[in-house]
């Protein structure tokens, strides 16, 4: 019977109140280190030196100021997302001076990510996801470009099979619009998120070069057109 008389006063809410309007919500953030950041030691070159130089710098950890961390991935790990999903604009991968530029970056799936060479020597991008090659693109001619659609989502790990080693890169691809990637001072801003709990996923690569990287979960509460804000910290 108590259940009948909610149901019957939800009934009547609906029939003569207003419609509420709910906007979507903001969520920003920083991410630090929870422990010192590991020394990066450059790592030697040991071929096309007149265009790579002598020494490669160590991207895999780049913090900042009081432990800030780039190239950290946030994202919404329980997204269900609706409607037409629009291609990140502007996505490249540069080649210059023997590194992969950005060395980290998110898109959407469907983006044609548009791969350069701006080295006057061969060069290649070999794309995994798991161990499965996503593509595989020898680039020897300086100025060139090529555009590649991302067609799954996934994690990618890029690597130069062209003799450069050290030449390595992520790409992390998205079936929704609910990520960011942290920049030199460790922020990010994920936007237009339904109102709600949510799980926001942290992924960041390994330290060591070795395995498919670090992750951890946080949650967040989004309130109709308001910003919550999270600082966040991750043990590499």
């Amino acid at each position: 019977m108590k259940r009948s008389s909610i149901l019957l006063v939800a009934g009547i809410v609906t029939a003569f109140a207003a419609p509420v309007a709910w906007a979507n919500g903001e969520v920003t953030g920083t991410v630090r280190l929870a422990d010192a950041a590991p020394k990066a030691v450059p790592i030697p070159v040991a071929k096309d030196s007149g265009t790579c130089g002598r020494e490669a710098p160590n991207e895999a950890v780049l913090a900042g100021e009081h432990g800030a961390l780039r190239n950290v991935v946030v994202f919404v790990k329980d997204a269900h997302f609706e409607g037409k999903l629009a291609p990140s604009a502007g996505a490249s991968l540069d080649q210059k001076q023997c590194r992969y530029i950005p060395h980290v970056q998110a898109l959407t799936v469907g983006t044609p990510l548009s791969l350069m060479n701006n080295d006057g020597i061969l060069h290649n991008v070999h794309a995994n996801d798991t161990g499965m090659t996503v593509f595989n693109v020898a680039m020897p001619i300086k100025g060139q470009k090529l555009p590649i659609p991302m067609r799954k989502p996934g994690l990618v790990k890029l690597q130069c099979d062209a003799g450069h080693t050290w030449m390595n890169g992520w790409i992390y691809v998205f079936d929704h619009p609910y990520f960011a990637v942290t920049d030199q001072h460790g922020t990010f801003s994920i936007k237009d998120l339904p109102p709600g709990e949510h799980t926001l996923e942290l992924w960041h690569e390994p330290a060591d070069g070795k395995g498919a990287g670090v992750r951890t979960t946080a949650k967040v509460v989004v309130q109709s057109g308001a910003v919550a804000h999270l600082d966040l910290t991750l043990k590499l």
